[in-house]
């Protein structure tokens, strides 16, 4: 009876010291680690190569720069950069920023004597060490103006390093020490827990051949004001230049510190990367369309993409030019798939819309027309003119075909300073719709302003346009305030255009001398239509412009006027023998030329209609 038993002990026993299955548990708990570890391995590694490479090129760098004894120029500084890269082995985009300190003994602390940024990166601001010795760091961070993108426009890409005084040693009296700041952008392939980031080092070395050493177009700071050491006076220098009795200024048109002529003071084809004065710093490769500021969606709609333009003196006009990407799906003025304003893209001076342009991604009808727009603000005469240059070709995002169009702006008596936006009403996702800006350029012609002649009051300005946020004025209605343009051709109208728009305004048609009309309007167009009837005769060449509310002008009772090319009045309220009351202009032999169009309503109520552009 006790064999049984004893033949089941050791079976069970050997059942309970059976590891054999242990290796496979083992792998499936480990090997995710042993990846990860290995995966980690290699971006550690790739980061910690990148930082020693950094390092190494900076060090090369300041040595080179210390040598030299003539006046340094911002082409070589530029030309160091690319000296940089070549022994960094860079793959990534990369910048230097090379200074000059000295010591101040009255305020007994180091000062700036000239600082430079290649490829665009901001130089040091020339109060940095007041800044650094501040108990915040909020204002040297605006310094650098604030932008928290991750590019070289970013403020965290430009600030020095925390601990950048320290890395400075003693400056001694009647020297100077040469700082290089490198700078490379650096992201993992991997996501192993290791953020992307900045790799930056900092040289101080002092000038091996001369006290101090010199960059084209500064003055360099000297503390004291006899600034002597033995064996070398400043006043036998030869590159330190003698500044004038009395400062060349410029205050207003001829005085002697105010430039003439033509100058280009930006020009840039994003190709190397560099992005100064705008306000984000995306760069992405467009294939055959070259690399492009971008993509950009819908959220420049409240956030636009801002460059500021500093022209630094009177000047007679200033010129911007550009490539316009509009990338993807663009629909126009599609109820189905575009918002109530259409998929537009809208260019703003200081805040306000100088044109507004809708775009469709087939390139047919009057989205494949050249644009055009002129107007006045602020006392300053504006014209835009957009061709297009490429179509049909998917060189970026999705698979719909991409444009390019050429953006001329012409500013006629701009300010010294100013905002250049650009801000599109899209309303699909960044992947599906987007625009891009290339080769940038902005030319100053610098002279008298000549009189812009006409210009609206600001104090009669009441906000601004529901759909298309140009300016709203009151007023009697005036064809030389500015307002959207939109370029047509005879044969763009064998389908009917629909744009919606807002009527109403604020001043009786009734009060306003020589207009015959009634109803309630605003002094500022709603559109201006410049029309082309191609040479069209007869039946041909008939336009009707009428309003739609959808409901026979019982939800919006509108009223209709247009200024023509031949400065005549056009007016109607209702089409009475079809008991509707919507509005509606027929003109029978319309002219090649500009048509201001005024959409009132009858009631002085403010409401939203179809704006409809046909032949009949």
């Amino acid at each position: 009876m006790n064999k049984p038993n004893s033949q089941v002990a050791p079976t069970l026993a050997r059942f309970r010291d059976d590891a054999r299955g242990a290796v496979s548990v083992e792998t499936i708990i480990i090997l995710p680690l042993l990846l990860w570890a290995l995966v980690a391995t290699v971006v550690f590694f790739d980061a910690f190569r990148t930082r020693h490479q950094v390092q190494t090129a900076a060090l090369t760098v300041a040595d080179i720069v210390s040598r030299e004894t003539d006046m340094l120029t911002t082409d070589y500084l530029e030309g160091m950069n690319d000296v940089f890269d070549f022994l960094a082995n860079s793959r990534r985009p990369t910048r230097l920023r090379i200074s000059s300190v000295i010591w101040d003994s009255s305020a007994e602390r180091n000062r700036l004597q000239w600082s430079y940024g290649t490829r665009g990166l901001a130089p040091l601001p020339e109060n940095l060490f007041a800044l650094l010795n501040a108990e915040s760091d909020e204002p040297l961070y605006q310094a650098f103006g604030g932008d928290d993108s991750f590019s070289f426009s970013g403020t965290q890409a430009q600030m020095p390093v925390p601990d950048f005084n320290d890395r400075i040693p003693p400056v001694l009296p009647g020297e100077a020490v040469v700082v290089v700041e490198s700078f490379a952008m650096w992201s993992p392939f991997v996501d192993v827990g290791l953020a992307r980031r900045r790799i930056s080092h900092v040289v101080a070395t002092r000038p091996r051949f001369t006290p101090w050493i010199h960059l084209e177009g500064t003055i360099p700071v000297f503390p004291e004001d006899a600034y002597e050491m033995v064996g070398y006076d400043i006043d036998d220098d030869p590159h330190a230049p003698e500044p004038p009795e009395e400062p060349l200024v410029c205050n207003q048109p001829g005085d002697p510190g105010c430039p003439t002529g033509s100058e280009v003071l930006t020009d840039m084809d994003f190709e190397n990367g560099a992005t100064g004065g705008w306000s984000r710093g995306s760069i992405s490769d467009g294939g055959s369309a070259g690399r492009f500021l971008g993509p950009f969606g819908g959220e420049t709609f409240d956030d636009p993409v801002r460059f500021n333009v500093h022209l630094g003196a009177p000047a007679v006009s200033a010129v911007i030019d550009f490539d316009l990407f509009v990338i993807d799906s663009w629909d126009g003025y599609s109820r189905q798939w575009a918002d109530r304003r259409g998929d537009n893209m809208t260019l703003m001076i200081d805040g306000t819309p100088i044109s507004l342009d809708v775009f469709q991604h087939d390139f047919q009808g009057v989205f494949r027309n050249t644009r055009l727009a002129s107007g006045t603000l602020e006392g300053m005469r504006y014209t835009v003119e957009m061709e297009p240059i490429s179509h049909g070709t998917d060189f970026y995002g999705a698979h719909w075909p991409d444009q390019i169009w050429r953006v001329t702006v012409t500013l006629q008596g701009p300010p010294w300073q100013f905002d250049f936006a650009l801000s599109a009403s899209l309303d699909q996702d960044i992947h599906d719709e987007s625009f891009g800006i290339g080769r940038f350029r902005v030319t100053a012609n610098y002279g008298t302003p000549a009189d812009p002649g006409f210009s609206p009051d600001p104090a009669s300005r009441q906000g601004e346009d529901h759909h298309t946020r140009f300016p709203v004025h009151a007023g009697c209605p005036d064809p030389r305030i500015g307002a959207p343009w939109l370029t047509v051709f005879n044969t763009d109208l064998l389908d009917a255009l629909l744009i919606e728009r807002r009527a109403g305004g604020s001043t009786r048609l009734e009060s306003c001398a020589g207009i015959d009309g009634w109803g309630w309007v605003h002094a500022s167009p709603h559109l201006v239509l410049r029309y082309d009837n191609e040479g069209q005769r007869g039946a041909q060449r008939r336009l009707r412009i009428r309003m739609d509310d959808d409901n026979s002008g019982r939800s919006c009772d509108t009223t209709l006027l247009l200024h023509d090319p031949n400065g005549q009045w056009w007016f109607n309220d209702d089409i009475h023998h079809r008991h509707d009351w919507n509005a509606r202009l027929n003109l029978g032999h319309a002219e090649s030329g500009d048509y201001h169009i005024w959409i009132g309503s009858w009631a002085g109520n403010s409401c939203d209609a179809d704006l409809i552009i046909e032949r009949y």
